[in-house]
């Protein structure tokens, strides 16, 4: 076995799969590398079959470890996880049509089928039970959240297994209860306020990204900004953090330095997805450049996720009771942000926000 071919092979994957993620399984793009995969398939039969194993973090090719660590074979495992997938085993003679039905499938939020010539080892998946109670699923994502928040506050290290698991049980909550307000946690105690809060905005995220059209590959990266965006608060000293007075001045100034802290940190992090990184560094900026942190550019304006993030940070933060203030009510956030749309928010984000909202009667 060549592990360049392998490598060539995953790229070509890879490739398709993020076309078919952005258009769709038609466009001309998913069909030209489904075809360079199939022929570099050619060569790496054994037995008529070939097989991809994914093994805790490892990636074995007909039972030899690849070793190659590039970007592709990184993304390619990581789309592995995000689908539950443990194994794949391709059989010789695999058609066209069918190979690109395997990539859309894969590229999907849908769980992947089998088909005649290409069969799908899936790990079990929970959030598919039919008798599970959202609340309660949604209760062991914060406490995985929590778990990795507190593992880059002592160890600065980051768990993409479990904020990857997390998102997928996000994903999954949402299409079982429609009304997202009915998903969103309340805050218990001061302490849980940024891992759940965490938790909220991501779930408000791929709720607005949704309700954009976006999907796939694309709605996993949009949930992990959004449970991303502020992990500089962990960089941040607890008892600022947890202040039940008003913040004095070199206080505030600590706590508007955490998308700075938050966009270093996850740079150093190579299997990150770059928009968490530009997120966690803009959602604090506002729609006319102002907000912080101050990049002395007033026309730079906000990348587009920034600015969801922005609003589902906004919605939720004034929904939840802090220890300066009274949680406001969702009719009384609303009117804050139309009032600030243009200045803060981007006016057609929250027309698409308030809308969705409004589609699933949560308002």
């Amino acid at each position: 076995m060549s592990q360049g071919n392998v490598t060539e092979l995953i790229s070509h994957i890879i490739t398709a799969l993020s076309n078919c993620s952005l258009y769709s399984e038609e466009h001309p793009l998913v069909g030209e590398f489904s075809e360079k995969a199939l022929r570099v398939m050619e060569g790496l039969y054994s037995n008529d079959t070939l097989t991809l194993t994914l093994l805790g973090d490892s990636l074995v090719f007909n039972d030899n470890p690849i070793t190659d660590k590039g970007a592709h074979i990184s993304s390619f495992k990581r789309k592995l996880k995000r689908k539950g997938i443990e194994k794949i085993i391709i059989r010789k003679g695999v058609g066209f049509e069918e190979f690109k039905k395997f990539i859309a499938g894969v590229a999907s939020t849908e769980r992947v089928a089998s088909s005649p010539r290409i069969s799908v080892g899936m790990v079990e998946v929970r959030f598919s039970s039919e008798g599970a109670d959202v609340g309660a699923l949604l209760n062991e994502n914060i406490t995985k959240v929590k778990g990795i928040y507190q593992g880059i506050a002592k160890f600065k290290r980051l768990d993409m297994v479990s904020l990857e698991d997390a998102v997928a049980g996000f994903i999954t909550t949402l299409k079982r209860e429609t009304n997202v307000l009915r998903i969103v946690s309340p805050v218990k105690s001061y302490s849980e306020y940024t891992y759940v809060h965490a938790t909220n905005v991501s779930v408000l995220t791929i709720f607005q990204a949704e309700a954009l059209g976006m999907k796939g590959e694309n709605l996993h990266d949009v949930g992990l900004a959004g449970l991303l965006h502020d992990v500089g608060k962990m960089f941040v000293s607890k008892e600022v953090l947890e202040k039940e007075t008003k913040l004095d001045l070199e206080e505030w100034n600590a706590i508007q330095r955490h998308p700075v802290f938050g966009a270093r940190y996850l740079a150093t992090l190579s299997d990150v997805p770059k928009l968490a990184l530009i997120t966690a560094f803009e959602h604090h900026m506002k729609f006319d450049g102002s907000g912080y942190p101050d990049t002395k550019r007033r026309g730079r304006r906000q990348h587009i996720m920034s600015q969801m993030v922005a609003i589902a940070d906004f919605f939720d933060a004034l929904r939840t009771e802090r220890p300066y203030r009274m949680a406001v009510e969702s009719t009384t956030v609303i009117q804050f942000m139309k009032e600030a749309t243009g200045k803060d928010f981007n006016p057609l984000l929250v027309e698409n926000f308030l809308y969705a909202l409004k589609k699933i009667r949560a308002i």
